[in-house]
């Protein structure tokens, strides 16, 4: 380890029981700090099983098409992942990147079920967004996180059972992306000053879309929280004509959940996932039960553009109707 290397930092990840010694130049293992928290949390002593993630500048391998090449290595018997990259700016990223594959895999591994979509805290429920892409995941939980409510993850989230029919959802450090075309569907309305401003510290930033590490939430006067209790899943469905909801049966919440599980712990380190040995997801009939029991199951219809504060009443309703109070005052 050469003399301009810092110590290992300690962030322990209490959803995976692990924690992570970061290890690299000391900028790089700050970037990374900030860019994980408040999903990983720096500790003074070790927490569970010990994973080192070693971030060298430098040696970058193979080139990519849309990003700075970086190569990584994995030692699974030592539990060491090690990222090179030459662009010191996209090293954390990428670290980031192979940290939260091997949480989510682990905790998978474990039983938890991943959904790709959004999810959010919002008086005390947690609130799971799915739907095809565009549907408007995103728009509607940085909305509903801009009105009162916390951000626990954006493109994908993990649930976890904690007793019978009682879930919880599980976030993690992943980007934020916000298309620039759709600024004026939030609700308040962003403009671009503003989203350029809370995201200038990305090095994936491009002309149509700029990405928000989620520990920069703050800057769009936002909160991000590690979990939250599983309440409630709305499907959004974009389609022509007025916005309208309904609560979905047994059936339909079942074909949903099947509709929405991702296929593996992460879509693109299946190098990681192989090394792991980590096994694909899947919905055992019990699990589907249990979810169906445990959540309620809603789809959320609306026209492409104009239905943002209608959504938002309609979770306000739903958190009024569980006994909330608190965020639906802030967001009235």
């Amino acid at each position: 380890m050469s003399s301009d290397i810092d110590p290992a930092a300690l962030l322990a990840v209490p959803t995976a029981g692990i924690t992570l010694a970061v290890v690299g130049n000391p900028s790089v293992v700050a970037a990374l700090r900030q860019i994980t928290s408040p999903f990983y949390q720096p500790v003074t002593a070790p927490r569970g099983e010990v994973w080192t993630l070693s971030l060298y500048i430098g040696d970058p391998g193979v080139e990519a098409a849309d990003e700075p090449a970086h190569r990584a290595e994995f030692d699974m018997a030592a539990r060491r992942i090690t990222v090179r990259c030459a662009k010191a700016a996209w090293l954390p990223v990428f670290g980031t990147r192979y940290a939260r594959t091997l949480v989510r895999a682990l905790t998978i591994g474990r039983g938890a079920v991943p959904l790709h979509g959004a999810a959010v805290e919002f008086d005390g429920i947690g609130v799971i967004l799915v739907g095809d892409k565009m549907a408007g995941k995103t728009t509607s939980a940085l909305s509903l996180v801009r009105c009162g409510a916390a951000l626990v993850s954006n493109d994908d989230v993990l649930l976890v059972k904690d007793a019978v029919d009682d879930w919880r959802l599980i976030g993690g450090p992943r980007s934020v992306g916000i298309r620039l075309g759709s600024l004026a569907e939030h609700r308040p309305a962003l403009t671009v000053d503003e989203v350029a401003a809370a995201t200038a510290g990305h090095p994936a930033n491009r002309a149509d879309k700029h990405f928000l590490h989620p520990g920069d939430i703050g800057r769009l006067g936002g909160v991000a929280r590690v979990q939250a209790p599983g309440r409630v899943l709305i499907e959004l469905v974009c389609e022509p004509g007025p916005t309208r909801s309904r609560r979905l049966d047994g059936d339909e919440a079942a074909a949903v959940l099947s509709v929405y599980l991702e296929d593996a712990a992460d879509r693109r380190r299946f190098d990681l996932i192989g090394a792991l040995g980590a096994p694909a997801p899947a919905l055992t009939a019990d699990t589907v039960g249990s979810l169906v029991r445990g959540l309620d199951f809603y789809r959320f219809s609306h026209p492409i553009s104009g239905w943002v504060d209608d959504l938002l009443a309609f979770v306000k309703d739903i958190a009024a109707q569980r006994g909330g109070s608190d965020t639906a005052e802030v967001m009235a």
